[in-house]
């Protein structure tokens, strides 16, 4: 993570890349150095969501890295309306009921629908971008890019964005 990036208030300028979201930070952004640390079994980081951050790669033959997202805020902030769906179930027909098939305490079930929360839309400029940018670097022969189209297409090939994909893949 580089500190202090969070301190500029803004989701900042960001392009087309492989691994989580597929997006990249410009390094322009960047004020300060990396920080880092040897991290052991157990450990967790939390930081702010604004904070520039990335993974280095896993270099190791024989071991799994296995990382979790979680991520909370006030109740009295607004949320964005997917946050309340699971995750991927924009890509992946289900739903809650499927998640909760197996459950066996019901207390937490839909824990959010007695809360009056304030939602705002999701905001798929960031992603929008990022796609488009994968579009015109795999019409230039980018392999990543190209990857990154073919996955699209594997993952629901009616999609529009799939679409677009096979499209500059065919190209």
């Amino acid at each position: 993570m580089v500190s202090g990036t969070h301190k500029v208030g803004k989701v900042v300028d960001h392009h087309f890349s492989l691994g989580a979201g597929s997006l990249v930070v410009d390094e322009k952004v960047q004020e300060g150095p990396w920080r880092s640390t040897n991290y052991e079994i157990g450990d967790a980081l939390l930081f702010h969501s604004l904070t520039v951050h990335k993974a280095l790669p896993n270099v190791t033959a024989d071991r799994m890295r296995i990382s979790l997202d979680n991520r909370y805020q006030s109740v009295h902030e607004p949320i964005a309306e997917h946050m309340l769906t699971p995750h991927l179930s924009q890509d992946i027909a289900y739903d809650w009921h499927d998640v909760y098939a197996d459950w066996s305490d019901d207390t937490l079930k839909y824990y959010w629908k007695g809360r009056d929360q304030a939602t705002v839309p999701r905001d798929m400029s960031y992603g929008e971008r990022g796609f488009a940018e994968a579009v015109e670097r795999a019409l230039q022969g980018d392999p990543a890019a190209r990857l990154h189209l073919e996955r699209i297409v594997r993952r629901d090939p009616t999609s529009d964005n799939a679409r677009k994909a096979a499209a500059a893949l065919s190209s």
